[in-house]
Order: C-alpha cells, then sequence, then structure tokens
C-alpha cells in the first residue's frame, strides 16, 4: 500500500509532470474514448483493490486476481500522447517513475500472496 500511495503522488510520465492522483482522477475518460491504454490500466487500481479487501475470495482466486492487474497495468506503457488542453493539443510521454511504483506495488501484493499460498501448501502436505 505504501508503494500505491507514493506512487499517487509522483509523476506518472516522463515529458510531463502529471502525478498518479491526476492519472487516477481523470482515468475512467479512457472508457468514452474507447482507448484501452487507458481503460484498462486504470480499471487495474479497482482489481487491486478488491483483492486487498477480498480476503473471503480463495487465495488461488486472489493470486489469478494479482495477475490480471499487474497485466492490465501493463498497458499503460502503450500510452504515448497526454492531452494537455481542449483543442486538441498533447504532448508525447513516456512511462515515469509514478508508473513502475504502481506496478511495483501490484508486484508485491502477487509475490506475497504466491509465497503465502506455498506456504499454505507445504504445511498441508506436511499434516497429512
Amino acid at each position: 500500500m505504501l508503494l500505491y500511495g507514493v506512487s499517487l503522488i509522483t509523476p506518472m510520465f516522463f515529458g510531463d509532470d502529471v502525478v498518479g492522483a491526476l492519472g487516477l482522477a481523470f482515468g475512467w475518460l479512457g472508457i468514452f474514448a474507447l482507448d484501452p491504454y487507458v481503460t484498462l490500466p486504470w480499471l487495474a487500481n479497482f482489481l487491486y483493490f478488491f483483492n486487498l479487501l477480498a480476503k473471503k475470495v480463495n487465495l488461488k482466486t486472489q493470486i489469478k486476481i494479482s495477475a490480471l492487474t499487474l497485466v492490465f497495468g501493463l498497458f499503460l506503457v502503450g500510452f504515448h500522447d497526454l492531452p494537455i488542453n481542449e483543442g486538441g493539443g498533447s504532448v508525447q510521454v513516456t512511462v515515469g517513475i509514478g508508473f513502475l511504483l504502481w506496478m511495483s506495488s501490484f508486484i508485491v501484493l502477487l509475490i506475497g500472496q504466491v509465497k503465502f499460498n506455498k506456504s499454505h501448501i507445504s504445511i498441508k502436505n506436511e499434516s497429512e
């Protein structure tokens, strides 16, 4: 959660100083633009928080959700034109440090779930 929080206050892209919180606030606009490079990464946030809060969901299902979250987040790599005004102006960008921190939060959750699953399986096998 710390990595995710820091990603919200760091620049998402190199080439502009847009912070992650603005991407979270306005990413829903990608739905209307039918742009998967905006929409899927924005939806990854919901999958991430659902995964953190869904304690009653099977661990294997949580791991699958974490993997899907990671895949959705990677779509942001294909995003290159950031709109800067209402007149259609845009600036060329590449993913920045905020993106790396954001993806790291997904990876840390996935690794934690996989480790927990492996330890849970080994404990189950020892008890048999």
